[in-house]
């Protein structure tokens, strides 16, 4: 992948991270993402004693596959499976925007960050 589709994509990822997390709880939840050739994974971080230490939880992975973004989501024994509910795209704001939306419950808990502390 090209350093310029790299950058808008990271640009992209950093607009939707300072949408989706709301700034009272900046402190005890981020997310962020790594890169990994054509794939990239989406993770949350929540803070553990007292901001002291982080844990990751994987929320998604995105793939470059056939110059389309396909969407993983992990099983029980976290592997990567393929999100059949959500269709190869040529757009990766599109499929960012299936995770968020997550008709199924695949990625995100339910409730609200601030609810939560």
């Amino acid at each position: 992948m090209d350093e310029f589709t790299i950058r808008r994509l990271e640009a992209i990822l950093n607009g939707y991270f300072e949408a989706k997390v709301p700034k009272e709880v900046r402190s005890f939840v981020r997310l962020k993402y790594v890169w990994d050739g054509k794939t990239m994974i989406l993770f949350e971080e929540r803070s553990h004693s007292h901001g002291r230490q982080w844990i990751n939880s994987a929320i998604a992975q995105f793939r470059l596959e056939h110059n389309q973004w396909n969407v993983y989501a992990q099983n029980a024994s976290h592997d990567w499976v393929p999100v059949k509910s959500i269709a190869p795209s040529l757009d990766f704001e599109r499929q960012l925007e299936q995770v968020e939306l997550d008709p199924e419950g695949i990625f995100w808990p339910t409730g609200d960050w601030a609810e939560t502390f």
